[in-house]
């Protein structure tokens, strides 16, 4: 695992917590690097904490779910069950649970 790695799953356990999402670019500028999204998404596709480390809880900017290494299908429970809606590989509300 890489530095990087460990600092997006660090910076992600600690800041979205349950029922919140947050976005690829989002969790790049926590991290301070702001164009690093690509990356991000990379370190949550090699996540081997999840569930633990949520990185169902990341997703894409216009609120669809992006992937998941596993199948969406997985993403997509583990969101309802924290109380996020998803529609159409969506999330409702968006705009109130991205932090």
């Amino acid at each position: 695992m890489t530095d990087f790695q460990q600092l997006c799953y660090d910076t992600l356990e600690q800041y979205v917590p349950a029922g919140s999402v947050i976005t690829y670019k989002g969790l790049a500028k926590l991290i301070n690097h702001p164009n690093a999204y690509r990356a991000v998404g990379s370190a949550m596709n090699k996540n081997p904490f999840a569930p633990r480390v949520p990185c169902h809880r990341v997703v894409k900017s216009n609120g669809e779910l992006g992937g998941l290494a596993d199948d969406i299908s997985v993403k997509i429970k583990r969101l309802q069950k924290e109380g996020i809606q998803v529609v159409n590989n969506k999330i409702i509300d968006f705009d109130e649970i991205c932090v």
